[in-house]
C-alpha cells in the first residue's frame, strides 16, 4: 500500500477527517495516542487528508451531541474517536444523518452494532466485539484445557462476571463442563480460602475473569500453598504490572493492538523515529489512518459513498486484514492469544498453540 500511495497522484477532493478524542482527564492520553498516530502517517503521506479537525469527546451524552454538532459544522467527511458508548451513542445519529460514517478504536458493546444495523446509523467499529472475547478464549479451552480439570472464576465485577458466563455457555454448548465455578472478592493481599477452594476441587488449569493485580495474588497464594495452577485470562490483564508478577505461561486473551503482530513493524518503526513506544491506541489509531489513506488514494468514493467503500473492501492496516460487514462491525476477532513469558505478553502461533496442548498432556 505504501508504494501505491508513493505513486499516486493527489486527489481533489482529500478526506476532511474529524478526530473526535478526549482533550482532558483520564483518557486524554488516549486521546492522544491517537492524534499521534494520525499526525505520524499523515507526514509519510503528505496532502493525502484534508486536514485534521478535532473535537472533544468528554464521555457523555451531552458531549456526543456537541462533538457531532462542531464535526458537521466543520464540514468533515468521516470522524474516528468517540471512546466512549455515551458519547458515540448520542452522535451518531446526528452524524449518520449527514451520511458522516463514524469509526470508534474502543466501545466494544455489542448492542452499538445491532442498533446501528437496525436504525441505519453510519457506524464501524475498529475495536473488537466484546462477545468475540469469550469465543476467543473458550475455543482456547477446548483446544487446551479439554482433558484437564479447570476452574472458572470471577470478581463480582459486570465484566468479569459476563465474560466468564458467557465462556460457560459457549463451553456447556459444546460438551465441555467446568470442574469448578466461583466468585472471589477482588483487591485482597491474599486470597488463601479462594486457592483452598480450587485444591478441593482438584484443578489444574484456573480462567480467571477479573484484574490482572488480583490473578497475580492468586498465582501467589497458590504458590505459597503448594497448589500448581495454571492460568489463562481475559483484555483486563493488558494493565501495567504492579507489585506482584504474573507468573510465566499465562494465557491472555487480548485486544490485537495490545499485542501487535509482524503487519505492524512499519507503524512501531515510524513511533520509534518519534521516540514513542507502540502502545495504547497508537496501533489502531494507525491503522485507522491507514484505511481512510487508501479509500482516499484507491477508491472514488464520492460515487459510492464513504460508507460502502468502507463495508466493500479487504484493508491492509498494522492491525491485520481489517473487513467490515453491513452493520460496520469487524468480521475479524480483533483478539489474539498471547503468552506471558519473560516479562512480556507475546503472540501465541497456531504452532505455539500445538505445542502447549502437547506439553498439557
Amino acid at each position: 500500500m505504501a508504494l501505491l500511495i508513493a505513486a499516486a497522484p493527489v486527489r481533489a477532493d482529500s478526506l476532511h477527517v474529524g478526530l473526535v478524542i478526549p482533550q482532558e482527564g483520564q483518557f486524554k492520553p488516549l486521546g492522544d495516542h491517537v492524534r499521534e498516530a494520525f499526525e505520524i502517517w499523515e507526514t509519510g503521506h503528505p496532502e493525502i487528508f484534508a486536514d485534521l479537525v478535532e473535537g472533544d469527546d468528554g464521555c457523555s451524552e451531552e458531549a456526543g451531541t456537541d462533538a457531532a454538532a462542531a464535526m458537521i459544522e466543520a464540514g468533515v467527511n468521516v470522524v474516528v474517536g468517540f471512546l466512549c458508548t455515551e458519547s458515540l451513542a448520542a452522535a451518531l445519529p446526528l452524524l449518520s444523518a449527514e451520511d458522516i460514517p463514524v469509526m470508534t478504536l474502543t466501545v466494544r458493546a455489542d448492542i452499538i452494532a445491532e442498533e446501528a444495523g437496525r436504525l441505519g446509523w453510519n457506524f464501524f467499529r475498529l475495536a473488537p466485539r466484546a462477545g468475540s472475547e469469550a469465543e476467543i478464549a473458550a475455543d482456547a479451552i477446548l483446544r487446551l484445557w479439554a482433558d484437564k480439570s479447570f476452574a472458572l472464576i470471577e470478581d463480582g465485577a459486570i465484566s468479569g462476571r459476563e465474560l466468564v458466563e458467557a465462556i460457560r455457555v459457549i463451553l456447556e454448548n459444546r460438551g465441555l463442563k467446568p470442574n469448578f465455578v466461583d466468585n472471589y472478592r477482588p483487591g485482597q493481599a491474599t486470597q488463601p480460602s479462594l486457592v483452598r477452594r480450587l485444591k478441593a476441587a482438584g484443578v489444574s488449569r484456573v480462567f480467571v475473569g477479573g484484574e490482572r493485580s488480583d490473578m497475580a495474588v492468586i498465582a501467589m497464594e497458590a504458590d505459597r500453598q503448594g497448589v500448581p495452577l495454571e492460568f489463562m485470562g481475559g483484555d483486563q490483564l493488558n494493565a501495567p504490572q504492579g507489585e506482584l508478577p504474573l507468573p510465566d505461561g499465562t494465557i491472555a486473551v487480548l485486544a490485537a493492538g495490545a499485542t501487535p503482530g509482524p503487519e505492524a513493524e512499519a507503524a512501531r518503526a515510524s513511533f520509534e523515529e518519534r521516540g514513542l513506544i507502540a502502545e495504547g491506541l497508537r496501533i489502531p489509531a494507525y491503522a485507522a489512518a491507514e484505511i481512510l489513506g487508501a479509500i482516499a488514494i484507491r477508491m472514488d468514493y464520492s460515487q459510492t459513498g464513504l460508507g460502502e467503500a468502507l463495508r466493500s473492501t479487504t484493508f491492509s492496516t498494522a492491525l491485520g486484514p481489517v473487513t467490515f460487514d453491513q452493520n460496520g462491525e469487524r468480521r475479524e476477532p480483533g483478539f489474539v492469544l498471547a503468552i506471558w513469558r519473560d516479562g512480556a505478553f507475546h503472540r501465541l502461533s497456531l504452532e505455539d498453540m500445538a505445542r502447549i496442548a502437547g506439553e498439557s498432556r
